[in-house]
């Protein structure tokens, strides 16, 4: 199986164009839709984390070091 994912909205014109398109070509073709699924989680990104997890230092710490120079 083949899927093909049109991951904005699309006029239902357009979608019945190309089904009937693919099927003119003898191309099964079946129509699904979906909800479009977010994460509900936000997630703390830090530069910091990965360099510096060996130290005892916080974002805030490195950033007044940095700002002082």
């Amino acid at each position: 199986m083949t899927a093909i994912i049109l991951k904005d909205n699309v006029e239902q014109s357009k979608i019945d164009a190309l089904l009937d398109i693919l099927k003119s070509w003898d191309i099964d073709a079946e129509l699904r839709t979906t909800d479009k699924v977010e994460s509900s989680e936000a997630v703390e990104f830090s530069l910091s984390q990965g360099i510096w997890s060996d130290y005892n230092v916080n974002s805030d710490e490195l950033r007044d070091k940095a700002w002082k120079r």
